[in-house]
């Protein structure tokens, strides 16, 4: 019985702010929202229409699995670093500024789109974090690039592959390991990469060769479709993990965690996040 009433309140709870979400965007027209996360009551000011700030809002949570598997096993350690690539408007960067708490921590945010920087920077501020963000896109190459936006319904689609047509932008691109070096972190053991940005993966990753073998924890976003509309071919990205070591598993969706199957999903469409560890973390 107490079950049931906890899912009750929760099903409520989530109607409620479904119908807030309503209000606000279609009825008062609001362009950007506060949405208010339960995971250490994070807040977030979001585009409206914007998917990541919409399931914030209405169901205070973003990538569920995700976001539950880093709660479970990251450990963050004094003198670790964190790499957001492709931190969109900061869900991720700002779960590892709770999970570091007091801790001798760097969070670097890279997010290139100026929109995008903007609220990432506004949430960062109004969450009193410790996060660097750099106006960046990480590639394999020190210079300039287009970014090809998606529109405002998906402004975490932006890619530097000509996957989307409603928009660009140009943005300045650098490789990881130039950075690393130009911020004199030396020895410090970079923690974390995590990177999402929309079949790019592969030539942000050769630009961080130096970088990615120190590091314990990859999480990637794997988007065959991207890199094939790119001229990119997605068995080069697979090679890359492979060579790397380590276990390499795909975190899916339910939060299962499964051996990654890198014939179906080279040939399939969709994404997949996968978890890729050479040691303990």
């Amino acid at each position: 019985m107490a079950a049931f009433i906890v899912v009750a309140l929760l099903v409520m709870a989530n109607a409620l702010r479904s119908a807030a979400y309503v209000l606000q965007r279609f009825v008062l027209q609001r362009a950007y929202l506060t949405a208010h996360a339960a995971v250490f009551d994070l807040s977030f000011r979001v585009r409206a229409e914007d998917v990541v700030g919409r399931h914030i809002y209405k169901y205070g949570l973003h990538e569920p699995a995700m976001t539950q598997w880093l709660l479970d096993n990251l450990s963050l350690q004094d003198g670790d670093v964190v790499i957001d690539i492709g931190a969109n408007i900061g869900w991720y960067s700002l779960l590892c500024a709770r999970l570091a708490d007091a801790r001798d921590v760097s969070i670097i945010a890279f997010e290139p789109d100026p929109l995008n920087h903007e609220l990432l920077r506004s949430n960062v501020q109004r969450n009193r974090a410790v996060v660097a963000c750099e106006p960046l896109a990480l590639a394999d190459v020190n210079g300039a690039a287009t970014l090809h936006q998606h529109s405002h319904s998906n402004r975490g689609r932006h890619s530097l592959l000509p996957i989307n047509a409603v928009g660009s932008t140009e943005i300045e691109t650098r490789r990881l390991d130039d950075y690393w070096s130009a911020q004199m972190f030396g020895d410090r053991v970079p923690r974390l990469i995590k990177i999402d940005i929309e079949g790019f993966e592969l030539m942000a990753l050769r630009g961080a060769t130096k970088t990615l073998a120190r590091c314990p924890l990859l999480i990637i976003e794997f988007s065959p479709s991207y890199m094939r509309k790119g001229n990119l071919d997605p068995a080069d990205l697979r090679d890359l993990l492979l060579e790397r070591g380590g276990r390499i598993e795909h975190l899916r969706p339910d939060g299962e965690l499964v051996p990654v199957e890198f014939a179906a999903l080279i040939d399939g469409e969709r994404q997949a996040d996968l978890i890729c560890r050479t040691d303990s973390i």
